[in-house]
């Protein structure tokens, strides 16, 4: 059985459920291959926003016609029922970060431009 919780957005109630392997799965995939989301760098959440239409079936239209104000706290709904998704987007972030740590090291150590 699914974890799942209601919230409001946008005066409607909306319940958030957790998503299945699968489903991150097949969202990490549209995400490796499509580019990156402007609603997801201007909310700068921990779940990108297709995560969050996958938990609430809220269509991703509705969610850009929508205001920052109005999606945060609806990203930390589908954030704590899916705390598994937002852990291993924070792991891949800090292997990013620690990958570009290690090349301005060789950079620095080579004199070239990585």
């Amino acid at each position: 059985m699914q974890d799942t919780t209601t919230t409001t957005f946008k005066e409607q109630t909306v319940t958030v459920k957790e998503l299945t392997v699968k489903q991150v799965r097949e969202v990490f995939n549209r995400l490796d291959t499509e580019s990156v989301l402007f609603i997801d760098d201007l909310i700068d959440q921990p779940v990108p926003a297709l995560i969050v239409v996958e938990s609430t079936g809220i269509p991703l239209e509705e969610l850009e016609a929508s205001k920052p104000s109005d999606l945060i706290p609806l990203c930390s709904e589908v954030m704590s029922v899916n705390p598994t998704c937002a852990s291993m987007i924070r792991r891949r972030i800090e292997a990013a970060s620690e990958l570009k740590r290690i090349l301005l090291s060789a950079k620095g150590l080579t004199g070239q431009s990585v």
